[in-house]
Parts: structure tokens; sequence; C-alpha cells
């Protein structure tokens, strides 16, 4: 009982020891606080002296020559010191009581120095030891609130009010394309077809670190596809369908609602909510962008991607900040809402950013691999995009799917050329050459190749002349009719956006 008894003491007496040490510790940083605030006092107090003995000088005139040099060399008097203390005193408190003093809170990112027993500080030790339990310290930042007087004018009110309401806004983007392509050697007599959408974006930051994103859309009219009938859409820009009703009648939908939020340090991305699956995933710096790049879908997603509709999703990405980067995906393969969570689509990809790879140009480097639960398709790819001059940039991708489910391909690869700026009095245009290849599940294969230049009128519009060329052309099953030596198609896109 009594080595019980022992015990419990030697506890209370380590344990109110401990709490000395702390308190002691917090006393030592608040005076060290204090004394900072006392030297930063005196510094200011020092300035406004000066600056009053000009004032004073010029007040009583010039003076001599030989007087100027004694009062140079002569120190101030403590007397007329302590006199000049109590006038800037005295002009602090008047201009107190002329403008309202209101205490802000701050909060600020701070850097701080901690050892494994707990004890921080504001600089590290000569050694980067504890000064109390000689432990190594590590460097690490946090965030602490500071607190001020600041002097309310009424300027400063008006713009604080201003960026506050600036905050609650909600951005809104307008972005708009047409398109007009001429097929040759289609079964209908070389029909036109024409297609124009419209994506109108909101933007909001509801809390730090993240951001709220509304997009809706609007199709209406057709491309070439549905004279050709070709696995590859020769207009991306139509592919999800158009938005038209039976009487002609356009509508609206909503084509993605997002959150995201980004955790330590920016390097963790979330998104959640309905969302497109590819503007996370095979990206690419030459070939991806249906408005503004290539218009075939082979050249703005690899066609063994298979992505399903827009629907309720999650995505998470994290970026090492040392050129590698893991992207995962999962997103429901009905977008009604009903049975969210059964047979999702799920993709993962691994990136690799080179800031000098090729002759001492940067290059982006992607692998990845998907499986539809739908219909328990597989499929894997590479891609790349890689800088071979200031102006000039290269690109391959690369798709093959294991059991190939119905409307997939079996594989198809493409590769080619952007070039920026190809005329030094355009520096805004910009054109790419790409050709691609896939082979169906029956064995027959498909060669496409599309050529456009991208004049821009202003820094909001730009119209793109667009070539299509299909060296063999497929068609799907019964629906075959097209003339498989040759198809191709030419047209004009305009786009804007504001």
């Amino acid at each position: 009982m009594s080595y019980v008894f022992c015990c419990a003491i030697c506890s209370l007496v380590f344990a109110e020891a401990a709490l000395a040490i702390n308190s002691d510790e917090k006393q030592l940083r608040d005076m060290m606080n204090q004394v900072e605030y006392l030297k930063a006092r005196m510094v200011e107090n020092e300035e406004k002296i000066a600056i009053l003995e000009s004032e004073l000088k010029e007040f009583r005139g010039p003076v001599p020559v030989s007087e100027s040099f004694e009062v140079a060399e002569e120190p101030l008097h403590p007397q007329k010191k302590e006199r000049l203390e109590e006038r800037v005193k005295r002009l602090e408190d008047v201009a107190e009581k002329t403008f309202a003093l209101e205490p802000i809170g701050e909060i600020r990112r701070v850097r701080e120095w901690v050892c494994p027993d707990g004890h921080i500080y504001d600089h590290p030790s000569p050694d980067y030891r504890c000064y109390i339990c000689d432990k190594p310290q590590r460097e690490r930042f946090t965030y602490r609130r500071h607190k001020y007087a600041r002097k309310q004018t009424v300027s400063g009110l008006i713009g604080t009010m201003m960026e506050e309401e600036l905050k609650k806004r909600v951005s809104v983007g307008l972005s708009t394309t047409g398109v007009v392509q001429q097929s040759v050697n289609s079964h209908k007599n070389d029909e036109t077809s024409a297609e124009g959408s419209f994506d109108l974006f909101f933007l909001h930051r509801p809390m730090t670190g993240s951001i709220l994103f509304v997009n809706l859309e609007s199709i209406g009219g057709s491309g070439p596809n549905i004279f050709s009938r070709t696995p590859n859409n020769m207009n991306d820009d139509v592919s999800r369908g158009s938005h038209q009703d039976e009487d002609g009648l356009d509508r609206v939908s909503v084509r993605e609602v997002w959150l995201q939020s980004t955790f330590m340090e920016e390097r963790l991305r979330l998104v959640a909510g309905k969302i497109d699956l590819s503007n996370y995933f095979d990206m690419n710096a030459v070939a991806n962008d249906e408005t503004t790049q290539f218009l075939g879908s082979t050249f703005v997603n690899d066609l063994a991607l298979s992505l399903p509709d827009n629907a309720p999703g999650l995505v998470g990405y994290f970026d090492t900040k040392k050129g590698f980067s893991l992207g995962l995906g999962l997103q429901s393969n009905d977008n009604s809402g009903e049975a969210v969570t059964d047979r999702l689509y799920g993709i993962a990809e691994l990136d690799y950013y080179a800031p000098e790879f090729l002759f001492g140009r940067e290059g982006n480097y992607r692998f990845w691999g998907r499986y539809n639960g739908e219909d328990r398709g597989r499929a894997f790819g590479l891609s790349f995009d890689q800088k071979f001059a200031d102006r000039l940039t290269a690109f391959s991708r690369y798709g093959i799917t294991g059991n190939t489910a119905p409307g997939e391909v079996e594989w198809t690869w493409s590769l080619g050329l952007g070039f920026e700026s190809p005329f030094l009095s355009r520096k805004n245009d910009h054109t790419g050459l790409a050709f691609s290849q896939l082979k169906l599940p029956g064995g027959e294969k498909e060669e496409f190749m599309e050529v456009y230049y991208n004049f821009f009128i202003t820094d909001r519009m730009a119209l793109s002349l667009d070539s299509q060329v299909f060296l063999n052309s497929v068609g799907n099953g019964e629906d075959k009719t097209v003339d498989e030596d040759l198809l191709s198609a030419f047209g004009f896109r305009v786009q804007m956006d504001f």
C-alpha cells in the first residue's frame, strides 16, 4: 500500500513539474513577444522624432554652417528628447480619437520549430536541438491568428466591403461552338451537316481551397457521322447527341455540377458530383479539345476508354510535386440517381511530367487502366505529348481492350504533331496534323487522318479550317453504308469564349 502511495505522490510531483515547465515556457514566449513589440514601438518613435526634428529646423529657418555642424555632431539633449516623445504621444492620442480603431483578426501562415516532446519555438536553436529536452528540432508551417488595431477610414471601409462582396459573387463564362462540314463520297450524295453548341459556366468559391462548378450545355444539329456510321465520330462536339426535341425545340442539359477541394498544400485534389471523367484522365496538350483542336473523336480521347455519359462520381488526384501524380476515378453508369453504386466505371492513371526529357524539352507521359462494371469490359492505354521545339509538340496514344464488350474497339493508336504560331505574324494561331488506326473485334481496320488550322480573329473568337479523310472506313454491322475506299469531309468551325 505504501508503495502505491509513493508512486502516486511521484506522479503528482512529475505532473506538477511538467505543468510548471510548460507555464514557464509560455511566460517566456509572452515576454519575448512583448520585447519585440516594445522594440518595434521604439523604432516608430525614433522615426517620428526624426521627422519632428526636421520640421523644427525648417520652422527656425536656416542656421550658420558652424551651428549646423555642431548640431549634427552633438547628440539630442535628454530633456528635449523627452519633450518630443510627449508631443508624439499627444499626436497619437489625437489620431486615435480622430479615426476609429477596430480590432482585426488576421490568420497568417507562420514557420515554427518543434521537437518530439512538443516544445515549440519561433526560431531554431544554433544547433537545431531543443533548449529544454535537447532533442532535434524540425521545421513546420502552421496558421495563427494575429490581432491588431486598424484605422478605419471611409475609403477603407468601402474597399473592405467591396472585397467581401467580390468573394460572394459567382463568376460566369460562356463558350459557343459552330461547325459546318461537307461530306464527300457518302451514300447520301455528299450531304452538308451543321451543328452548334453552347456551354454556360458558373464558378464560385464557397470556402478556402474549394470550388463549386456548374456547366449547362445545349447541342443542336448533327455531324457527318449520321451519313458515315463509322466507329470514329467525325465531330466529337456532337458525339453526346443533340439536345433537340423531335419538333426541333432546343433543350438545356446540366452537363456538370461538382465541388472540388484541395488538401495537403494543394497536393491532394478531391472532386465529387456529376462529373466528366475526360476532364481528368487521358489529357493531352495537342489532341484533347474538340472546340479548338482536332474534331475527330479518336484525337480527343482514346476510343478504348469507352467513357460513360456524365453521371455522379468521385475523382481523387494526388500530385507529389516531384513529377509523378496518381489519379483515381469512380463514376456511376446511371445518371438517374438509382443504384448509383452498382456496376461502377472505375479508372486509374499514373502520370509523369519531365521538365527536360528529349532534347531538353518538357513532356507528359501517362499510363491508365479502366474497368466498366456495366459490361465487365476492361482496357489499358498509354498517352504522351512531348515538345521537340519551342513551337512543335508531338503526341501519341495507344489503347487495347480485354474481354471486348459490344460496340468497343479491339485496339487503337494515334499520333500527330501540333504547331504553335506557324507564322510569326500570327502568334495565337495553331495547327495540327494527325493519323490513327483502329481494329474492330471482327478484324476490320480503319485508318483516319485529319488536319486543321485555327485562325484567331480576336482574343475571344477563332475560325478553324478542318479536313478529314478515311483511307479505309468501316461501318457498324448492317449499317455499313459508306465507300470503303475513301470517305472525306471538310468544313470550318467558329469558336467564341466570353
